[in-house]
Order: C-alpha cells, then sequence, then structure tokens
C-alpha cells in the first residue's frame, strides 16, 4: 500500500508508476497504483470500479493522466484517500429509541436498540478517530412530527388521511408549512428523560454533540437538516473545521435517521460508510431499502471490525474512494491552485490544510 512518503509529491508518486516512461499515466499503469494503493484484496473482481474511476479522473477522455490534471487528481483524489480525516457519527442513541416511547423493540423489526451500545463503545474506544459527534433528537412539545399535536395544524385539502382517521405512523400533508409528514408517538422532548443519551454510552471527552428537530415545524432525520435553509448545518460547519473526508455513520433508526444523515453525507461529497452491527432499524422492509439506497448512491455497507482496521491500518475501500472519483468528476475543471466553489472542494482543501 502506498505509505506516507509517498503520497507527498505528486511527480514522486507519478514517476514510480509511469512504468513505461512516457509522461503519460495510461489505464494499465492506473491500475497499478490502484493495487498498490487499495492492496490486492479489494481490487480483485471490482476491475470494473477501477475503469469506471479512470474514465471519472480522465477529464480530457484523452486516456491517459497527465500534466495539470494529474496535479489536480493527486491533490483531490489520492491525497484524501491515503491520509483520510476520519470521523465517527454517532445517531439518536437516546433512551426514547431503546426503552421509552419509540422503543424499537415495539416495532416489526423487533430490534433492540440497546444492542448498538457495545459494539459503539468499543468503536469510539479501540478506532482513533480525528472526531466523534453525537447527534440527539431534540424536539419541543408542539413539533410537529407527534402524533399527539395532529389537532394543532390544518391538514392540506390534498392529504390522503384524515385527522379523524390518522394513527401513529400514518403520514400526512399539511397545510402550513405544506409538508408531508410521518406521524411519530411523542418522543425526544428537549430536556426530559427520553430525550437522554443512553446511560451506557460513553460519550468521549473530546466529543461534540449535535441536537436536531428544535423547529417545531421542521422534520429533522438527518443530523445534516438546516436550522436555517440558506446556511451550512452545524454538522457541516464542524466537519469543516476539521477537514473532514471520510464518515462513519451508525446508531438509530438504521431505515429513519442512519439512512437520511448517510444520503445526506454522500450528495455533499463525502465517502460515507454505514456500521451494520452498530445500527438497529423499526420495519426489516425498510432497513433492507435503506441499505439498497445507500449503496446505489455511492455508499459502502460494512462492520465495526473492518472499521477498525480501516481507521487504524490504513486500510481503503475502492467503494468509497469510486464514490469519491464521481464527485470529483462532477466538479469544475480548473487548476489546482485556484479555489474551488464545489462544496466537494471545499472539502478537498480544508483536508490539505488540515494534513499539509
Amino acid at each position: 500500500m502506498i505509505d506516507g512518503g509517498d503520497w507527498k509529491s505528486a511527480d514522486e508518486l507519478f514517476k514510480k508508476f509511469d512504468v513505461n516512461g512516457d509522461g503519460v499515466l495510461d489505464q494499465e499503469e492506473f491500475f497499478l497504483l490502484c493495487e498498490e494503493q487499495f492492496g490486492e484484496e479489494e481490487v480483485k473482481g471490482n476491475e470494473w470500479r477501477l475503469r469506471d474511476i479512470f474514465e471519472k479522473l480522465d477529464v480530457n477522455q484523452d486516456r491517459g493522466l497527465k500534466g495539470a490534471v494529474w496535479k489536480r487528481i493527486f491533490t483531490e483524489y489520492i491525497k484524501p484517500i491515503v491520509k483520510p480525516v476520519n470521523v465517527l457519527i454517532v445517531v439518536d442513541v437516546q433512551n426514547d429509541f431503546i426503552e421509552g416511547t419509540l422503543a424499537l423493540r415495539k416495532y416489526t423489526s423487533n430490534q433492540d436498540g440497546a444492542d448498538v451500545v457495545e459494539p459503539i463503545n468499543r468503536l469510539s474506544k479501540e478506532a482513533r478517530w480525528d472526531k466523534v459527534i453525537y447527534s440527539l433528537d431534540w424536539h419541543p412539545e408542539n413539533h410537529i412530527s407527534f402524533y399527539e399535536n395532529l389537532s394543532l395544524r390544518e391538514l392540506h385539502p390534498t392529504s390522503k388521511i384524515t385527522k379523524e382517521n390518522a394513527k401513529p405512523f400514518d403520514s400526512v400533508t399539511f397545510l402550513q408549512p405544506h409538508v408531508e409528514q410521518t406521524l411519530w408517538p411523542r418522543h425526544c422532548v428537549m430536556g426530559t428523560w427520553g430525550a437522554e443519551l443512553h446511560k451506557d454510552l460513553q460519550i468521549l471527552p473530546e466529543s461534540e454533540q449535535v441536537h436536531k428537530g428544535q423547529d417545531p415545524d421542521i422534520e429533522a432525520c438527518s443530523v445534516f437538516t438546516k436550522d436555517k435553509p440558506k446556511e451550512s448545518s452545524r454538522l457541516e460547519k464542524m466537519l469543516r473545521k476539521i477537514g473532514a473526508t471520510d464518515l462513519y455513520v451508525c446508531g438509530l433508526a438504521t431505515d429513519v435517521c442512519v439512512k437520511a444523515t448517510c444520503l445526506d453525507g454522500l450528495k455533499l461529497g463525502y465517502k460515507v460508510a454505514m456500521i451494520e452491527d452498530c445500527c438497529r432499524g423499526v420495519d426489516n422492509d425498510n432497513i433492507e431499502e435503506a441499505k439498497r439506497s445507500i449503496v446505489e448512491h455511492g455508499g459502502l455497507l460494512t462492520n465495526s471490525d473492518r472499521v477498525i482496521c480501516m481507521v487504524n491500518e490504513g486500510r481503503r475501500s475502492l467503494i468509497m474512494a469510486h464514490h469519491a472519483a464521481n464527485i470529483i468528476s462532477k466538479a469544475p475543471s480548473i487548476p489546482v491552485d485556484d479555489k474551488y466553489p464545489s462544496t466537494c472542494a471545499c472539502l478537498l482543501q480544508n483536508h490539505i490544510e488540515q494534513r499539509s
């Protein structure tokens, strides 16, 4: 695997893999680079990904990487893979989802939210994270998502379910704000026992917490939910500050807030992995759909043992790298010394500043 000495110089890395010395990295030479970068075991059977990555990075479509294109690839693609900034996001491991009003074991999956506590504690303790962030649902009494608050707002004429017929977990359409909303039992009211993180969950001293769902009129499944439409979310600001590149997401519930957080992270240009043995969900069919959706959007499904190897030993995921190439291919193709306006480029610039 490429080590810390190789990634410091674009020119040195280029010379190492320009086997025929023609000043161009062709597809075969790029494959050799990837084999060293990811390891033979990761590459075997995924050659189609390597071909697609090469095509995405070959922005000039001249069947070779060289010059300014190569330097951009080195800066935006290789450096963040070889020296990532790894963040663990622990989603909503709160009393109401474990023992309270929305305890997962009451519902069709029959999964116990408490089962995530021990593996998450191990993960937070054994892996060398650049940052650990815990999210909490933190709702006011009059929150729009509570079934008990249905009488507080008018339904839109197009709502397929009326107030008289509505039951918990139904979806209704409100008039103001005009949104479709799943009705959940009252949960995680700010300042209550139900909103507290589970007592056995170990909170690391240098970690941070994000409270979401404080606006009474906004559902906040994703930890990336914005407080104000034209501003970055608090989580985005935290991640940008440390130059985060790779997000590892776990917690409750797989098919609701974990899914939404993973998909938003992928959309924003981060490499994202969902840690399956550290997640539990509400409904089995929806859990499987959530996994499919995360994979389809470029996310990795993995387990805590592999995550510890990735974070501590520098093991790399070709799936996550493939997503990074897709993001880079959509970013503006401009010189690497300029300031990039895209989200992806901002993340990469922060990464470079943090790791230089």
